[in-house]
């Protein structure tokens, strides 16, 4: 735990620090800019925080850069620390009379932080599990319905993961989440490999037909295992078989010849025919129509060999496609023609039934990778798509508790601080988002009650190691409500900052047990440092020393 903070800048030398609660005390004339919540940024600077140089620059400004001497103490040993507001950076190891033994980089104090307070959750920095809950005016983590967000800038899902990391739980997501990428990763290299052709790209099509093919193919090597010795003696059965295959393949090409062969006829007789006419073209149609134009006629007809002109080029680039189809349809029949002579003559010869084996195997193999290069991909898909289900479900389910956990302790913290009849926050979390609604009053001060409410239930909940709550957050909540709030954090052993003033408002026994707790006392006349740079303070009353 944290146990003191040294500055010779402060007005009192050192501010010492206990278990459990811990207040930084303001006046009774709720006296602004007098320290306190410099106070509890500095805890948080402490803590490994960097929001005191960015938003208290006065206090480099006013006072020149100083550095800060603080202690944790674990297991009833004492370490000493200094960081320098000239290089906030670096932390420095110190002996017993803050002496520097050596210099660390922030990360690396942070990370022995986290391993002197125990918190052993994989994957979370101690500033992710710790700054959260350090909710001092001027850090960015006053928002009244995002309790989860250290930053407005923060994903959603980022700040859901982090409370799940908070509360131990995130082990079970991540195996999940493991089986789940390498399932991923795995399906990405067989898509890279069949996209570079290194293995077959089989669609959902292909290997239907793949699996249609090997069925046949299988049948056809059956038929020869179980009939071998009558195949030996006479291929007849397995010839005629084949020729029939052929056959009708080639009926096939045949009829795909005589259409081709049409077409191109035609395209022929376009290419070759004969339009031009002349007047004595018409002499016997006169004959029965003598009142016939003769000069438009002649007009209609030079048109069409106009646009027959136009399409000549195009009716030569379908005759030389033509004539390419018709040629390889050629080739193909002859082709057939062939395989049906060896067949034919191959009758009495027993050899052909080892090449037609043979090329049945040949078939299979190719069949069957067909088959092979879909189903590692599709194996693959299916357990992406299983891991992601598990992984939904079981984060889904860690989800529930938590939330549960969270609004059940607001729920309890609600009841003893304010009465049964007043409802609690409610915490509603999903796999990317979360809500957090505040019933009932919906002013800022009642809203930030809600990050109390919040962090508190978090507290008791988990072995987050301290909170830090503002004067500000306290604003607008009954009197009564916060007497009773001073009591919850009495009653942890963890360490927990806040600072308020007015403390009479709150009762005799809130007001003894603030004081009890309190740590320092500031006032319009006993600032936290011992220089005094309000603007409102005229220059006499200004505080230059202890």
């Amino acid at each position: 735990m944290l146990r003191e903070i040294r500055c010779e800048k402060f007005r009192t030398g050192v501010v010492r620090f206990h278990p459990g609660l811990n207040v930084v005390l303001g006046d009774d004339n709720a006296t602004n800019s007098i320290g306190k919540s410099t106070l509890l940024m500095l805890v948080d600077f402490t803590f490994g925080g960097e929001t005191l140089l960015e938003w208290n620059k006065d206090v480099v400004t006013e006072l020149g850069h100083h550095h800060y001497d603080f202690a944790f103490e674990f297991d009833g040993e004492l370490h000493r620390f200094r960081r320098e507001t000239i290089t906030p950076e670096t932390v420095y190891v110190c002996d017993d009379d803050y002496k520097v033994l050596s210099a660390i980089q922030l990360d690396e104090f942070t990370a022995f932080l986290k391993q002197a307070y125990g918190l052993a959750q994989p994957g979370q920095t101690f500033r992710a599990a710790v700054g959260l809950h350090l909710r001092v005016w001027g850090k960015t983590n006053l928002i009244p319905d995002e309790p989860l967000h250290a930053s407005p800038k923060q994903k959603n899902k980022d700040c859901i993961d982090n409370l799940i990391k908070t509360y131990g739980k995130f082990e079970a997501i991540r195996a999940r989440d493991d089986v789940a990428r390498t399932a991923e990763s795995d399906l990405k290299v067989i898509r890279a490999a069949a996209s570079k052709q290194l293995i077959p790209k089989v669609t959902k099509t292909g290997y239907a037909q793949a699996q249609v093919q090997i069925a046949g193919l299988e049948r056809d090597l059956e038929d020869v295992r179980q009939n071998l010795a009558s195949y030996a003696t006479s291929l007849s059965a397995v010839i005629n078989k084949e020729v029939l295959e052929l056959k009708e393949r080639k009926d096939k090409l045949l009829q795909r010849r005589m259409t081709v062969a049409g077409r191109l006829q035609r395209v022929d007789r376009n290419l070759s025919g004969k339009r031009s006419l002349h007047g004595g073209n018409f002499q016997d149609l006169q004959r029965f129509f003598p009142e016939i134009n003769t000069e438009r006629l002649a007009e209609v007809e030079a048109f069409h060999d106009g646009v027959a002109r136009i399409l000549k080029e195009q009716l030569k680039q379908s005759k030389d496609q033509l004539a390419e189809e018709l040629k390889l349809i050629d080739l193909s029949i002859a082709g057939i023609d062939t395989e049906m002579a060896e067949a034919l003559g191959s009758v009495n010869q027993p050899e052909w039934l080892v090449d037609h084996v043979y090329k049945v195997a040949l078939s299979l193999q190719a069949a069957q990778a067909s088959k092979d290069g879909y189903e590692p991909g599709q194996a693959h898909a299916d357990a992406l798509r299983k891991a992601k289900e598990a992984l939904a479900e079981v984060k889904q389910r860690v989800l529930t508790e938590i939330a549960i956990s969270v609004n059940d302790g607001m729920r309890e913290i609600v009841s003893e601080a304010v009465g049964e009849h007043r409802k609690s926050p409610r915490l509603s979390l999903y796999d990317a988002t979360y809500n957090f609604e505040v019933f009932e009053d919906t002013g800022t001060g009642t809203a930030y009650f809600g990050l109390v409410l919040f962090d508190m239930a978090v507290f008791r909940a988990t072995s987050l190691p301290a909170i830090a709550h503002d004067s500000v957050l306290f604003k607008n909540i009954s009197n009564d409500s916060v007497a009773n709030l001073v009591g919850l954090y009495a009653n942890i052993q963890k360490q927990s900052f806040i600072a308020l003033d007015e403390i009479q408002k709150y009762g005799p026994v809130a007001a003894q047990i603030l004081q009890r707790q309190s740590v320092i006392q500031l006032s319009d006349d006993a600032v936290l440092y011992i220089k005094d740079w309000r603007p409102s303070r005229p220059p006499a009353a200004r505080i230059d020393s202890v």
